[in-house]
């Protein structure tokens, strides 16, 4: 799945420049994307359930791509970057859509960001001892990311084997392996 994503957003400067199935791939939502492991599209968040975004994907909504495009896809990503981000995006949807935000987040820069959604937030919040109820993209930056970035895992050298390579690139998005819960 991040192989995938990686690959659809090194092809193009906009998310909106993206095909329908591409887009709602990378959204978590049902396509018919068809490429090898595609079908593994709602691994880190699936957002089948979210119909608002769904509608937004599916009509390729400028100010999702315009709120994506704040986040390079290599480098450091800094607090300005994210809350350009969360400019564009809030924008689009009025209410707290942590969940369809982080998706794409995560989509976007595995290394950084993990989808916090209904099934990893009980755990994940327990492990980094913050409160679960409430969470808002001001509090997903402080109590989230800031916390990845100062984990000793987050800081280690890039590995020198290309697995250990690949689960690096991607290795915040990783994260909800362990605090995925049925």
């Amino acid at each position: 799945v991040m192989e995938i994503a990686t690959k659809l957003f090194a092809r193009v400067d906009h998310f909106n420049e993206l095909a329908d199935d591409e887009r709602k791939f990378i959204a978590g939502i049902p396509n018919k994307l068809g490429i090898e492991g595609a079908e593994y599209w709602p691994f880190f968040g699936s957002m089948k359930g979210a119909g608002k975004f769904k509608n937004k994907i599916g009509i390729n909504d400028p100010l999702i791509s315009k709120a994506l495009d704040q986040i390079p896809v290599s480098g450091q990503i800094t607090k300005t970057h994210y809350d350009n981000f969360v400019k564009y995006y809030t924008l689009t949807f009025n209410g707290n859509y942590i969940a369809t935000g982080t998706r794409l987040l995560c989509m976007k820069r595995p290394d950084t960001f993990i989808c916090f959604d209904s099934k990893n937030k009980a755990s994940l919040c327990r492990d980094f001892g913050i409160v679960q109820s409430n969470m808002s993209f001001d509090r997903y930056w402080n109590d989230i990311v800031l916390r990845i970035y100062d984990s000793e895992w987050w800081k280690n050298p890039e590995p020198i084997n290309e697995t250990e390579k690949k689960i690096s690139a991607a290795r915040a998005a990783f994260l909800d392996s362990l605090y995925y819960e049925e």
